[in-house]
């Protein structure tokens, strides 16, 4: 099987396993009377690449989060990420040389300016905005589990 369709086939099982405990824990809510809880919850992560997208995704579904990643900075169709019907929408903000330090890339800064302008409506309607420059993976896992606290979601 090719590499690509293997890892397309990956992510939709992960996908479905992320989906299937969302609603066991909605169902599970709702039975113990914890209306609050039993709320739609779809935590949509977007920003720049090597923003830190995919860690804290990863971060987040290990503490029981319906979280995604939306490949917004890709598509030219600036609504693109409300098609994932987020509940909540964590932007990552990440500047040129963070990117350098984090991966060896073949583009520089002009390309980085068009995937923010391609960002921007996700941006303006975020309901979080963490710039991981010069945090730890682990600091912007704790950075949106505090927003999502706050919010009222708990894992």
């Amino acid at each position: 099987m090719p590499g690509n369709l293997r890892g397309q086939l990956e992510e939709a099982r992960r996908r479905r396993e992320v989906e299937q405990r969302e609603f066991e824990r909605q169902q599970a809510a709702l039975h113990n009377g914890d209306i609050a809880r039993g709320v739609h919850q779809r935590i949509l992560i977007v920003g720049p690449c090597a923003s830190g997208k995919s860690a804290l995704v990863e971060a987040l579904r290990q503490q029981g989060y319906n979280a995604h990643s939306a490949a917004q900075e890709h598509s030219h169709v600036k609504t693109m990420w409300l098609m994932n019907k987020p509940s909540h929408l964590i932007y990552l903000e990440v500047g040129i040389e963070a990117i350098k330090r984090r991966r060896n890339i073949s583009w520089g800064a002009e390309y980085l300016q068009e995937e923010n302008l391609r960002l921007a409506h996700a941006r303006v309607h975020a309901d979080c905005i963490i710039n991981t420059d010069n945090l730890t993976p682990e600091q912007v896992v704790a950075r949106a589990l505090t927003f999502l606290h706050e919010a009222g979601l708990r894992e």
